[in-house]
């Protein structure tokens, strides 16, 4: 039994089953059930998947982040979308069904291991990692196939386009990334230049254009809540106007 923060934590609502259905070219749908519990939440893609997962993370008071976590703008109370939390009672997937069972949250990441329907484990060491990880599983493919050929670029960019599902990417410059998302014709735009490859992550700065901020990200994790966040607060759209 792990002790958590404030109450003493159980080691299966540590464990997380990820139920998943996925079709080639299109976001991973699924649903997330903690523990042992019947009723789970659907998310959909990789980034609604990890903000999920933060919020049992918070709720639980486990496993402990040990850096503070970066924000790209402060979001106001009223300024953030409501989140529609559609719960789901226990299925399998159609694709698989992972066990995830994260035990650090260091360097701004994840940590711990993740099991596949046919008892398959993977130790992950960031988020990034998973990530890649559960692409090659559900495309069956050999989890070293494309290691051999992709620098550390390369592996960020590709699974940065899948987290995010961005419909605009651009490259200004060979180590610079442009993401724009649009809603009412009004856009957000991210300039994203990763600059180092530590902790099998990536470091490095985004710049948010139409407010003009500037930040620097620790992790692959970090760098897609801070562009999530800013997506969904609805201030920032509105606001948009006025700062442009």
């Amino acid at each position: 039994m792990a002790i958590s923060y404030k109450s003493k934590l159980y080691d299966r609502e540590r464990v997380f089953t990820m139920a998943v259905d996925w079709y080639e070219n299109q976001p991973l749908e699924g649903v997330l059930y903690q523990g042992s519990q019947q009723m789970g939440v659907y998310f959909t893609g990789y980034y609604e998947f990890a903000w999920q997962m933060e919020q049992y993370f918070t709720k639980l008071q486990y496993p402990r982040s040990v850096m503070d976590r970066r924000e790209l703008c402060s979001i106001r109370e009223d300024g953030m979308q409501r989140e529609i939390v559609r719960e789901a009672g226990r299925r399998a997937g159609t694709a698989d069904t992972f066990t995830i069972r994260v035990t650090h949250r260091q360097n701004a990441s994840w940590q711990g291991t993740v099991m596949n329907r046919a008892g398959k484990t993977f130790h992950f060491s960031s988020f990034l990692e998973l990530v890649g990880w559960l692409e090659t599983d559900l495309r069956g493919i050999s989890e070293n196939s494309d290691q051999e050929t992709e620098t550390s670029q390369q592996r960020v960019e590709k699974y940065l386009r899948i987290v995010m599902s961005c419909p605009e990417v651009m490259k200004v410059l060979p180590d610079t990334l442009v993401y724009r998302f649009r809603k009412e014709k009004k856009s957000q735009t991210f300039m994203i230049r990763p600059m180092f490859y530590e902790h099998n992550t990536c470091q490095g700065s985004i710049y948010w254009k139409e407010h003009r901020k500037q930040v620097s990200f620790r992790s692959f994790l970090e760098l897609i809540n801070m562009m999530g966040a800013a997506i969904r607060d609805r201030s920032s759209w509105e606001e948009q106007a006025d700062v442009i």
